[in-house]
């Protein structure tokens, strides 16, 4: 996760315009599609590990992860929300709103580091 996540914030270089170019733009929207997938792997394999349930979408292991006090709601909501984008990037990439795309790399990316380590604290 850490590292795809690296590899965005390699790429995009505080730079939005890198985003046009469409190299790069595939493979930051690939690198935040394999964050996610980890960041959704390590959800259900806590919840497998500890036997907290089945989750029916992605996005309930989440909800279950906040149920059992392992991550803060505050946290549920915005993995929830990069698990959306991701589900949208993985749908259609030429559909991908490049401003989404902007927010997503600067203020939520971060995010699913702060889940690994919320995760890790439990």
């Amino acid at each position: 996760m850490e590292r795809c996540i690296q590899k965005v914030y390699i790429v995009y270089d505080d730079d939005p315009d890198h985003l046009l170019d469409s190299v790069k733009q595939d493979s930051i929207v690939l690198n935040i599609q394999r964050a996610c997938k980890a960041a959704i792997d390590l959800s259900i394999h806590i919840n497998a590990e500890y036997h907290f349930g089945v989750p029916q979408t992605y996005k309930d292991s989440f909800d279950i992860l906040f149920d059992k006090g392992i991550i803060n709601d505050s946290m549920k909501v915005k993995v929830k929300n990069i698990e959306g984008f991701r589900h949208l990037a993985s749908e259609d990439c030429k559909k991908i709103n490049l401003n989404k795309l902007k927010v997503t790399i600067e203020k939520d990316l971060g995010d699913l580091s702060l889940l690994g380590k919320q995760i890790l604290n439990y």
